[in-house]
């Protein structure tokens, strides 16, 4: 057998490989912070505009770096 036929040929090896890379890359796009508007004229990735006595917040936390997005609230 040559090196050539390991890179070719399909092994459970490779497939796990390849199985971990894919979650790696949508687990960090899925923690990305979230930048964008969080504000009651403009609330989140939609814009929406919150209604009257609703307050745009984030979530799940109110620290910038763990912000996953903004939602309008009643509180």
């Amino acid at each position: 057998m040559h090196a050539e036929d390991n890179l070719t040929r399909s092994s459970p090896v490779n497939m796990v490989r390849i199985s971990v890379f894919v979650a790696a890359v949508f687990s960090v796009l899925a923690t990305a912070q979230y930048t964008g508007p969080c504000v009651a004229s403009n609330c989140g990735a939609t814009g929406r505009v919150c209604p009257r006595g609703y307050l745009c917040v984030p979530y799940p936390n109110f620290n910038p770096a763990e912000r996953q997005g903004c939602t309008c609230s009643y509180g």
